[in-house]
């Protein structure tokens, strides 16, 4: 079902992207807006930050998502453009878990609208090692789901590193790590997080363009402006046994980007009371 009464309905959508996001955006949106996507040709997001190292990002993934997006704007005239950047590292709650952190972004140049999600996974391959032996190398790469997910090999030599990726099959990623081993003794191999090279992270991309599609079909009552969600969260989940409030969320605040509107939703995780166990006046 298309969103026909859309401000965004059968407009031109610019994805900025250089790894082929438009794959896990695209069809959706195509969807959903009847949207005409475009995507750029040689717009080198690269610039901004590399996951192999060779550029470091700066900033935010927030920040740097918006400059591929005003990049991407100024640079090809669009005026609606949907950015996106990632981020691998521990689960922000679940600590020893890996996870793929998507920021995607949508800027409305046109009526000054800026709207944005998040997606945090715990469903990412997201890991690296240090090898010295082909088997190593080729129980890394099968854990990886290699060739459908590509890796990256690295050597670090006096402060020379070599980076090698978009090896295509087993025989070139054993002939590249043989060559490299007999030269360094030594390498690193990692996943290749471009998403072009990384399924389960486009998957992911998919789920992000699926809330941000929602989001934006999300319109303040009172102005009809898109984008209307959470802006904040207040606690006071009142304890079942004792019925203090507590630490737990009590309800969350819509706060409309435009007209300031605010709309008050409680007991948003469909509980209205909290377990005792987690009431910091039974259990301190």
């Amino acid at each position: 079902m298309g969103f026909s009464d859309s401000i965004f309905f059968r407009r031109d959508f610019l994805i900025a992207t250089h790894h082929g996001k438009e794959d896990a955006i695209g069809p959706l949106f195509r969807e959903k807006f009847e949207a005409n996507i475009i995507v750029p040709k040689n717009f080198n997001t690269d610039v901004f930050g590399t996951f192999s190292g060779e550029i470091e990002r700066t900033g935010t993934p927030l920040e740097t998502a918006r400059r591929k997006s005003k990049a991407a704007s100024e640079a090809f005239r669009v005026n609606l453009v949907i950015a996106s950047e990632g981020s691998f590292g521990p689960h922000p709650s679940l600590y020893f878990i890996p996870a793929d952190d998507e920021i995607l972004l949508l800027t409305d140049y046109e009526n000054n609208l800026e709207i944005a999600v998040r997606e945090v996974s715990t469903k990412t391959n997201f890991a690296g090692k240090e090898v010295t032996t082909l088997d190593e190398l080729k129980s890394f790469s099968e854990t990886s789901g290699f060739p459908d997910h590509k890796v990256i090999l690295k050597t670090v030599d006096e402060g020379h590193s070599t980076i090698i990726k978009d090896i295509q099959s087993w025989d070139e990623l054993q002939s590249t790590a043989e060559m490299l081993l007999a030269t360094y003794g030594k390498l690193s191999i990692e996943t290749d997080m471009r998403a072009m090279n990384n399924p389960t992270r486009m998957s992911v991309i998919a789920q992000a363009a699926e809330k941000l599609a929602n989001l934006m079909n999300s319109k303040c009552p009172r102005c009809k402006t898109p984008g209307f969600d959470v802006g904040k969260s207040e606690p006071g989940l009142p304890c079942s046994l004792c019925k203090l409030p507590t630490e737990s969320t009590l309800k969350h605040v819509y706060i409309c980007k435009k007209c300031d509107y605010h709309e008050d939703v409680y007991y948003p995780y469909k509980k209205s009371v909290e377990d005792p166990q987690y009431c910091q006046w039974c259990n301190p």
